[in-house]
């Protein structure tokens, strides 16, 4: 199949005809961000509830009210004396609800219960369930273990509102990352056969993955129409167990200092990725029913004849010319420079400089501003969870002992004992990799709370136990 631009609909999509109009709405989109950052969104426990709930195939009705719920237990009661109502409901207040009048999650049917308000939320959960579930199999929780649980659970249960089964949870994000969403459904699958690990912990799966999956797309994306030669690119972490962090250490210049440069350039890529999406095949349909990685186009440019690789290049000259026009108001192309080429066919180098282009304008232009706002969503989330300041060493991407604890007993999984240079290699499959200083310290912590087995003082001969 050859790949053709098809510049009217590019043209149609961005607005060319007025002042374009960047980031429009696809069929596929990438990723769940807008140029109008919030930032009181984006709480993962709402998420995790309306995750739980697509991959189950599951509809709340309504959301869970704390008083309502209170009043269905009790009249489902019949009490001797009036005031045994009164000292009842304090009683399974206690029990069940937290000081926000939240359902605690002390089984795992309560997750589908937990209330999404918020629709960032809810199309961040979409998001997840897209790219990470990837058409699996819809999976819920058993209900019949209802049954195994005490009298008061049981109360409750049944004066929760009843569940809908629904079946039409739609696809709007490209999976762009397959070999992630494996890798969490594998570990998703043996979390769910542990009930009361997978009830405490399945919010923390669902954040560490979200991270692993932009921040791995992200960096793919840096590498245009080079080859991808490792699929996953691990980012360096450090432990919170450390004392001394400081700039010269490997994890401070290639872990959040690193990473924030691709992060910063996300809305560019996406951008660009719509563009070069918005192409046509030899019989003038769309190119793909999903959208392409930079690296599909690369392949499809490199099978095309000399000769219709020309009419390629003599579209991206009229895109480059008709985009540059549109936006030479305010955008100061005499800064740009010149764009190298970085590749042996002139199409592709064309791409790259159009890349070049739409970054450029962004950070010469007003419209800096949508730009550094659409990145926000995910700078802000690292900042509620992995991104810490380390004073004069600046931010860096921490691992704390919990996460560190939840990520082992998902490597090690149902074996005895994992050796602990496999271990290492399980983190840097996930996304995460420490340098020597880092592996010290994980090693002196596993050591402190007597997890580590030693046959020999060979690394190869030192495991990591298993652990409730």
């Amino acid at each position: 199949m050859s790949y053709h631009l098809n510049i009217d609909k590019i043209r149609e999509e961005f607005k060319f005809e007025s002042s374009i109009k960047h980031n429009p709405k696809m069929v596929f989109e990438y990723l769940p961000y807008t140029t109008k950052f919030k930032e009181t969104q984006y709480k993962f426990r709402e998420v995790t509830g309306e995750f739980m709930r697509l991959i189950g195939q599951k509809k709340l009705p309504e959301a869970v009210d704390a008083n309502k719920l209170l009043n269905n237990v009790l009249d489902s009661i019949t009490f001797a004396q009036p005031n045994q109502r009164g000292e009842f409901k304090q009683m399974v207040k206690t029990l069940f609800l937290d000081e926000n009048d939240q359902l605690y999650l002390f089984h795992p049917q309560t997750l589908y219960y937990i209330n999404t308000l918020e629709n960032e939320n809810k199309k961040l959960a979409m998001f997840l369930y897209n790219v990470l579930w990837n058409q699996n199999e819809a999976w819920s929780v058993d209900s019949a273990v209802q049954k195994e649980a005490d009298l008061m659970s049981a109360l409750l249960f049944r004066s929760l509102p009843e569940l809908a089964v629904v079946n039409d949870a739609k696809k709007t994000y490209a999976v762009m990352l397959p070999e992630i969403s494996e890798l969490f459904n594998k570990d998703f699958q043996w979390l769910t056969s542990k009930s009361e690990l997978f009830t405490q912990q399945v919010e923390k799966i669902v954040t560490y993955y979200y991270f692993f999956y932009v921040t791995q797309f992200a960096l793919r994306n840096e590498l245009l129409f080079a080859p991808v030669e490792q699929k996953i690119r691990p980012i360096y972490f450090t432990f919170e167990e450390e004392e001394r962090l400081s700039k010269t250490r490997v994890s401070y210049e290639y872990g959040w200092k690193s990473l924030e440069i691709s992060i910063g350039r996300m809305f560019s890529h996406i951008n660009f990725l719509k563009m070069l999406n918005c192409a046509t095949n030899n019989d003038g349909d769309s190119a793909n029913s999903t959208p392409l990685s930079y690296q599909d186009i690369a392949k499809y440019v490199c099978l095309m004849s000399e000769e219709e690789q020309v009419v390629l290049e003599s579209e991206l000259d009229r895109l480059i010319e008709e985009y540059k026009e549109k936006l030479s108001g305010d955008s100061k192309w005499m800064l740009m420079g010149t764009v190298p080429d970085r590749y042996d066919l002139s199409p592709l180098n064309k791409m790259n400089h159009l890349f070049h282009m739409i970054d450029h304008q962004f950070n010469q232009s007003s419209r800096s501003k949508p730009y550094n706002e659409y990145k926000q969503w995910f700078v802000h989330f690292c900042q509620k969870t992995f991104l810490k300041s380390r004073g004069r060493s600046g931010k860096m991407l921490i691992l704390d002992t919990d996460y560190l604890l939840f990520m082992t007993k998902l490597m090690i999984k149902d074996e005895n004992k994992i050796r602990l240079k496999k271990l290492f290699e399980e983190f840097e499959a996930r996304g995460m990799i420490f340098d020597r200083d880092t592996q010290t310290a994980i090693v002196e912590y596993f050591k402190k709370i007597n997890l580590l087995e030693k046959k020999s003082d060979s690394g190869d001969a030192i495991y990591v136990k298993a652990f409730l």
